[in-house]
């Protein structure tokens, strides 16, 4: 449950970040959703390179 809260707060703030940088809603889903999935499955993708 902590790795979502964390991966949903990143998210939301990666998401924060790039709209008050280019104002695209495009870039702003895509930005917060590849951030929090990075951090939901991250666990999994470093167990699999190490």
């Amino acid at each position: 449950m902590n790795r979502f809260l964390l991966g949903l707060l990143l998210g939301a703030c990666a998401a924060l970040v790039t709209w008050v940088i280019s104002s695209s809603h495009l870039w702003t889903a895509v930005i917060g959703l590849v951030v929090a999935v990075l951090v939901w499955f991250g666990e999994f993708l470093l167990d699999d390179l190490i």
